[in-house]
């Protein structure tokens, strides 16, 4: 039986999906991932075929989830994604050897030290190296050295029926764009999104494809501010709005968690950048068109321009 290893997603959507090609490497190379963290994750990684118990952010009940979870595997291997102090210390309260980078002074609360990379690398290649650092730390070869090209997150057959569904019930038309108008939090004490997202409606339909927004339910009335003229539908769950996504000509997002989902599937996607960094939190996607850098949000008549362009190759294939 190979090694299971007890792995904490990061808190955030855009980063778990960013943890997939580390995940992978984790399988490949010969250990099992057992997955914890937040209760979103469960849905979006159920065709990955892993284990998956949730961490609800109660600080008593998760460290007696981790406990039980420790003494059923038998003081399993840990691998933490997060920096946190607090992720190692419940890790290690719970009798798991976990393995990180010995940041947040977190040092003596890790079984293996992974050295920490450079500053400047995309958060995909982080979460990367650490695998990497943890994979030769407990003797085994890695199955790989440099991540994946592509996330290669993997839908159910209940993903892809639940987006069947939604287009047949809302009579979403065969040609749709996905458009994420809204980007919780701040950067540097900045907003995340991009302020002139409604006018991309327009050309949408006059290239005969439909702009949907599914925001989350605390996110629905912002999205019907910031792109009051597009067709509102209910929230979904994340594996279907993955689905959506690959069904979908286009997705159009800012530097949000949205992108990452999309990235993902691989979906044909623009994410707008303003304030964030690309070469660091850019989708990881060869089909992704990234417009904007840290510092200047790009131009209406570039998106516009940019999606009238993709659509045009899109439907002379």
């Amino acid at each position: 039986m190979n090694p299971i290893v007890v792995c904490r997603l990061p808190n955030h959507v855009g980063d778990c999906c960013m943890t997939l090609p580390s995940l992978r490497l984790l399988e490949a190379s010969g250990f099992t991932p057992y997955l914890v963290g937040k209760r979103f994750a469960e849905d979006l990684m159920l065709g990955m075929g892993w284990r998956f118990d949730p961490i609800e952010g109660h600080v008593s009940e998760d460290l007696q989830r981790l406990h039980y979870l420790s003494e059923q595997l038998n003081k399993p291997l840990g691998l933490l994604f997060p920096n946190s102090f607090g992720s190692a210390l419940q890790f290690r309260l719970a009798g798991i050897r976990a393995a990180g980078f010995p940041t947040d002074g977190r040092f003596l609360l890790l079984d293996q030290k992974v050295p920490e990379p450079e500053k400047n690398i995309h958060e995909v290649e982080r979460f990367f190296a650490a695998t990497l650092g943890a994979i030769k730390a407990w003797g085994k070869e890695p199955a790989w050295t440099e991540p994946t090209k592509d996330l290669g997150l993997k839908l159910i057959t209940r993903h892809t029926a639940g987006a069947k569904n939604l287009i047949e019930k809302f009579h979403i038309p065969e040609k749709f764009a996905l458009i994420a108008p809204i980007a919780r939090g701040v950067h540097h004490g900045k907003i995340k999104h991009w302020t002139h997202i409604n006018c991309v409606v327009k050309p949408l339909r006059e290239l005969g494809i439909e702009p949907i927004v599914l925001p989350s339910p605390d996110e629905a009335a912002d999205a019907k501010v910031a792109c009051p003229d597009a067709t509102h539908l209910p929230p979904t769950n994340l594996g279907t709005y993955a689905a959506l996504c690959k069904e979908a000509q286009l997705v159009i997002a800012n530097d949000s968690g949205i992108s990452h989902v999309a990235a993902a599937v691989g979906a044909r996607q623009i994410t707008l950048i303003g304030v964030t960094d690309p070469k660091r939190t850019g989708p990881w996607n060869p089909n992704a068109i990234v417009l904007g850098e840290e510092g200047h949000w790009p131009q209406e008549e570039c998106v516009i321009a940019t999606i009238r362009k993709i659509v045009t190759v899109t439907t002379s294939r």
